[in-house]
This record gives C-alpha cells, sequence and structure tokens, in this order.
C-alpha cells in the first residue's frame, strides 16, 4: 500500500499541536475495523517534523542507516585511536648548553617527554571532538516510534496549496485553529473535508463536502464514504461563501454595535478600553517577546512562532516595510487588503461623525 498513490492528504505546520497524533490514532482504529491503514500525503514541516516522520513510520524504519547502541547514534573514525602518539617526536633540535653534556642530554629527555605528552593531549581532544559531532541522543519522542508495522504516509515537505489538485479528501484533525484556512482551501477546490465537530469548525458544516466526525467511529465511516464517492460541485453562493470578500463582510457584521451601542460606549469610556486591549494584543504577537508571553500564557509548542519563522524566513528579518496603509508588504495587493478596502468602500462601517452627532 506504500506505492500507491494517495487519495487522502494533510497540509499544515509539523506541530503535534496540529492533531497528527490525532491522525496516528484514527490510523490505528481503522486499520482495526477496515484490517489496513489509509495511504496519506503529510506537507509541511515544523519542529516536531522528525518526531513526527518517525512516530508514523516507527524508529526501526527511521534507523535502519544508523547504528544505534544503548540509546545512542555514535559513528567514531577506525583510524583514531585514544592516546595515539607519534614516535618521531625525539627528532626535535636542542642546541648544546654550555655548562655540560649532561645537561644537554637531561634537557633532551625533558623535551622529548614535554613533546611525546602533547601529542597524546592533541590525539585524545582530537578523538573526544570526532566523537561527540557524531554523537546524536536518539530518546523516542513519543510511544507511537515503536510500531512494528509502518503507516503508508509520505511526507514531500512545503508546497502551495493551490497545487495540490489531485487529491480528493483533505484530513484536518487539529482543534487548535485560529482561521482555518486551509480547510476552507479544500472546500473552495472542491474537495472533502474531514474535520472534528468543534467551534472553530462551526462555519464549515453548511458545506456538503464537509464530512464532520466526533469519535473515531465516525471518522472511520467518514472516510471510507469519502474514498468511495466523489465531491458534490460547489453552487455560486456556496463559492461565494468561501471568497475573502464573504469572509470580511462576516468580520464586519460580527463586530458592528449599533448607534445607541456606540453613543453608550462612549459615555462610559469603554472605547478606550477597546484600545488598550488592541494595543495588548498586537504586542502579545509582536517579535521575540510575543514567544516569550505565548509561552507564559501556555501556547506550548505553538508559542514560538517568530523563533520558527524567522529559521525558516528566507528573508534575515520578520519585520517587514509597511506600506502607507500600514499593511506589511506581503499584503500589499492580495485579496484579503482588496477585500477589506471594497468592505469599508461599500460604507458599511459607521462613520465617526455619525456616531458623535447622536
Amino acid at each position: 500500500q506504500t506505492g500507491e498513490s494517495a487519495a487522502v492528504y494533510f497540509i499544515g505546520k509539523l506541530l503535534w499541536a496540529k492533531g497528527l497524533d490525532g491522525i496516528l490514532e484514527m490510523q490505528s482504529y481503522y486499520k482495526k475495523v477496515t484490517k489496513q491503514y489509509f495511504s496519506i500525503d503529510i506537507y509541511g514541516n515544523g519542529p516536531d517534523e522528525k518526531a513526527i516522520k518517525r512516530a508514523f513510520h516507527g524508529r526501526n524504519q527511521m534507523n535502519d542507516n544508523k547504528k544505534i547502541n544503548g540509546g545512542y547514534s555514535v559513528k567514531i573514525s577506525d583510524s583514531e585511536e585514544l592516546g595515539s602518539t607519534n614516535e618521531g617526536t625525539s627528532n626535535i633540535h636542542i642546541p648544546e648548553s654550555d655548562t655540560g653534556k649532561n645537561q644537554t642530554k637531561r634537557s633532551r629527555k625533558i623535551s622529548h617527554h614535554v613533546a611525546k605528552l602533547s601529542k597524546q593531549f592533541q590525539a585524545t581532544t582530537q578523538t573526544i571532538k570526532s566523537t561527540t559531532e557524531y554523537l546524536e541522543l536518539d530518546l523516542p519522542q513519543s510511544l507511537y516510534e515503536y510500531r512494528r508495522e509502518p503507516i503508508p504516509a509520505k511526507f514531500p515537505g512545503r508546497v502551495d496549496h493551490a497545487t495540490l489538485k489531485k487529491y480528493k479528501v483533505f484530513v484536518n484533525p487539529s482543534l487548535s485553529e485560529v482561521l482555518c484556512t486551509t480547510t476552507a482551501e479544500a472546500l473552495a477546490m472542491g474537495k472533502f473535508v474531514i474535520i472534528p465537530v468543534h467551534p472553530s469548525n462551526h462555519f464549515f458544516l453548511q458545506f456538503p463536502n464537509c464530512l464532520a466526525y466526533r469519535n473515531k467511529l465516525e471518522f472511520s465511516a467518514n472516510l471510507s464514504w469519502a474514498l468511495k464517492h466523489d465531491p458534490e460541485p460547489l453552487t455560486a453562493e456556496q463559492q461565494r461563501l468561501l471568497t475573502w470578500e464573504a469572509a470580511t463582510d462576516r468580520l464586519v457584521a460580527a463586530s458592528a454595535i449599533t448607534r445607541r451601542e456606540a453613543k453608550e460606549r462612549q459615555q462610559l469610556g469603554t472605547s478606550k478600553l477597546d484600545e488598550r486591549i488592541e494595543w495588548f494584543h498586537h504586542e502579545i504577537g509582536t517579535g521575540m517577546k510575543g514567544d516569550v508571553l505565548r509561552k507564559v500564557l501556555g501556547a506550548g509548542p505553538a508559542a514560538d512562532q517568530v523563533k520558527y519563522s524567522k529559521r525558516q524566513s528566507f528573508d534575515d528579518s520578520l519585520a517587514a516595510d509597511e506600506n502607507a496603509e500600514g499593511l506589511s508588504i506581503k499584503f500589499v495587493g492580495s485579496f484579503l487588503a482588496n477585500s477589506i478596502r471594497k468592505t469599508f468602500a461599500n460604507g458599511i462601517l459607521v462613520p465617526a461623525g455619525v456616531i458623535n452627532s447622536n
């Protein structure tokens, strides 16, 4: 089964927090029901990539080309031996002293022993260095690594989601999503999406190609059904719901308040509180201090967003220049930026002058 083309895929940052352990559990239950694993291609990279690969493939599969000894992988050059010396150090020329031949002989003997000890020290240092360079701590990151039978999963790396047109089923078991962008993209591309019943996924339940599950049995049933059927074509209205324009309209509608509410908030001074909350929220996600705050607040492995982005980014600095509208360079001209402009241009928001006049 490992050689066949997978119809199922996942795309996202390779973090355990993204629900990859959930896929492992679903694989085990699916095999219990159907007697075989389902093939899956997992796209992306991340801090937990190595541990996740080993969890799917097993330690034995990942370490076939390594020599394991007591939980460590060690490579030491056979030509290096601890304490190896070079006996040619006695050829060092020391001029005879004017005080006599005995002193000269004694000096030569001492110099010979010093040179020999120095050579031994250098050889020992080099051996230790070469050993530590290949000494790799190989402790298991999860119990999944001890599986005897590897799961038929491939890890092709990072790709543009729009290029993954050959797949029919997108699986996203994550319970830590905020925007759920990959799920929306998969639906817009006309695929089945199998996702857990969760508040972050509530919006997607209205689409016929969304197959939600509450337990392992429902997941296995949904996957088996999806592999035997084709997704329904999206209607024009369903396609519109998945555009940035529609998303921006929903955002504005969710945050809009009436003129009376705006006047009451202004009288009570709660608008200032909103500004302070907005400032604090912005500070949480900015720079390395954002990573620190997220870690303190319990974000776990997802806390080091800036640190990881800097390591993966092609740019040396995470901070991008901003244009006159305050948008970072990568958002200038994007669908999101254009949708926001269009929403504001349509006059959905209430002008400040109208609120003050009431």
